[in-house]
C-alpha cells in the first residue's frame, strides 16, 4: 500500500475544503453538518459506484449501451462519408501504424445520435422521470429547494445550459446562494452528449471511458452543493412548489428533430473551439521555444505542469506523475475538458500510472473553465436579467469553487483505489 499517496490524498481533502472554509462569505453561517453530509456523501457514492459489483456491473451494461450507440452511429457516418467515417479503405497503407481516426467524422456522429435519442426519451417523459425523482433525493439529502434540484439533477443529461432552462419561470425568485449552487454544479460536471464525446476520444486509451466520466459527474454533484454552501452559506427556503417538467415537442419526430439540430450546434462549436485553441497552443510554444532555455524548450504544457504539480501532489497523485497531471489540470481550466482529454488520449503509452490516469481521468470531468463561465454567465444573464449583476459577481468563485469539487472527485477515487 502507498502510505504516502494515501496521506497525502487525505491532506488534499482537508486542504480543498479549507480552501472553501476560508473563501466563505460567512464562516459563522455554514452549515456544518450539511458539509460533512455532503463529503459523506461524495465517498459513499464513489464507493457504491466503483466498488459494488452489481452496480460496476450495471454501470458496465450502460457502458455496453454506449459502445451499441457508437457503432449504430459509425453505421450511419460511414454510410455518408465512406471510409473516412470509419469504413473499409480502398487503398493499402503506406505505414501500417498510422492512424486513419478523423475526430469530426468518426466522433461528433455518436454525438449526433445521442442528442436525437436523448430529446425522444425526454419528450417520452422517461429522462423528466429521472429528474423529478433526483431532484427529491437531494431536497431530502441537502435541502435545496425544488428548482435548484432539478436543475442540479438535469445538469448530469442535460449539460449547464440546458439544465437552467427547466427552470427559467422560477430564476428571478432564487436566491443569490441558489442562483450559485446553480452555477458551481454547471461547472463541476459535463453533459451526456459531452460524456460520448470524450468517451469515443479516450477509447482504447483509458478502459471503460463513459463509465468513469458518468461516475465522476455523479460523484461530483454532491460536493459540488458543499462547496457552493461552504463559500456562500444561505438558508435556503425549500419551496412546495412543483417544478413543471414538461415537453415542448409535438411528436417523437418533432423531439428527434430539434436534437439534431441542437447537437448540430454543439458539434460545430466543439470542431471551431478545438482548431481554435490547438491552433492556438501551437502558436504559444512556438513563442516559448524563442526563449532562453536549458534542455528542452518551454511548452505550455510544460508551464501548466509547474504550477498545478502542488494540487496534483495533494490529490495524491504518484510522484512520478505530477507534472504531467498538472500540465492536464492546467490545459483543462484554461482553455477546456475536450482539450486536456485530448492530449490524456494523446500521451506515449507508460507516461502515467494506472492509478495517475484514473485520478486525471476523474478530475477532468467538468465544464469548469475560463470560457465556460463565460457562457454561463451569458445564458443565466439571458434567463434572468434582473439577476444580471449577481451572476456575473459569482462567475469566477464558481469556477474555483468547482475546480475544488473536481479536485476532492480525483482525490476520494483515487483513495478508494489504494484501499480496494
Amino acid at each position: 500500500m502507498p502510505y504516502a499517496d494515501f496521506l497525502r490524498g487525505l491532506l488534499g481533502l482537508a486542504v480543498f475544503l479549507g480552501i472553501a472554509w476560508a473563501l466563505s462569505e460567512n464562516r459563522r453561517a455554514i452549515h456544518y453538518r450539511a458539509m460533512f453530509l455532503g463529503l459523506v456523501a461524495q465517498i459513499l457514492i464513489a464507493l457504491l459506484l466503483t466498488k459494488v459489483p452489481a452496480v460496476v456491473n450495471a454501470l458496465g451494461g450502460l457502458a455496453h449501451g454506449v459502445d451499441n450507440l457508437q457503432r449504430s452511429a459509425e453505421s450511419g457516418s460511414m454510410f455518408v462519408f465512406g471510409y473516412l467515417g470509419g469504413g473499409d479503405q480502398p487503398f493499402i497503407k503506406a505505414n501500417p501504424q498510422a492512424s486513419t481516426f478523423i475526430f469530426a467524422l468518426q466522433v461528433i456522429p455518436a454525438v449526433l445520435l445521442v442528442s436525437a435519442l436523448a430529446a425522444l426519451l425526454w419528450h417520452w417523459g422517461v429522462l423528466r422521470w429521472i429528474v423529478r425523482g433526483s431532484a427529491w433525493l437531494f431536497g431530502k439529502l441537502f435541502g435545496v429547494s425544488g428548482p435548484v434540484g432539478v436543475s442540479t439533477s438535469a445538469c448530469i443529461f442535460l449539460g449547464m445550459i440546458e439544465a437552467p432552462l427547466l427552470v427559467r419561470p422560477l430564476l428571478p425568485r432564487l436566491s443569490r446562494g441558489e442562483f450559485f449552487i446553480i452555477m458551481v454544479d454547471g461547472l463541476s460536471v459535463i453533459a451526456g452528449s459531452t460524456m460520448i464525446l470524450l468517451g469515443g476520444m479516450l477509447a482504447g486509451k483509458v478502459p471503460g471511458a463513459f463509465t468513469h466520466l458518468l461516475t465522476a459527474s455523479l460523484i461530483s454533484t454532491p460536493m459540488a452543493i458543499t462547496m457552493a454552501r461552504i463559500i456562500i452559506p444561505s438558508d435556503i427556503v425549500r419551496s412546495s412548489e412543483r417544478v413543471p417538467l414538461e415537453s415542448s415537442y409535438k411528436s417523437s419526430l418533432d423531439a428527434m428533430t430539434h436534437g439534431t439540430i441542437n447537437a448540430v450546434r454543439i458539434a460545430a462549436y466543439v470542431i471551431a473551439l478545438l482548431i481554435v485553441f490547438i491552433g492556438s497552443i501551437s502558436v504559444v510554444n512556438a513563442l516559448l521555444a524563442l526563449l532562453p532555455h536549458q534542455g528542452e524548450p518551454w511548452t505550455l504544457t510544460s508551464i501548466f505542469g509547474n504550477l498545478f504539480a502542488p494540487v496534483a501532489w495533494l490529490m495524491g497523485v504518484p510522484m512520478g506523475d505530477l507534472q504531467a497531471v498538472g500540465g492536464l489540470l492546467g490545459t483543462k481550466v484554461t482553455l477546456n475538458e475536450v482539450v486536456a482529454y485530448g492530449q490524456l488520449a494523446d500521451l506515449p503509452p507508460g507516461t502515467l500510472t494506472e492509478r495517475g490516469a484514473l485520478i486525471a481521468t476523474y478530475a477532468l470531468c467538468s465544464f469548469g473553465n475560463f470560457g465556460s463561465v463565460a457562457i454561463l454567465i451569458g445564458t443565466l444573464t439571458a434567463m434572468a436579467p434582473e439577476k444580471s449583476d449577481e451572476i456575473v459577481e459569482l462567475g469566477m468563485k464558481a469556477l474555483l469553487a468547482a475546480f475544488l469539487t473536481t479536485c476532492m472527485t480525483g482525490t476520494i477515487v483515487g483513495l478508494l483505489s489504494i484501499l480496494f
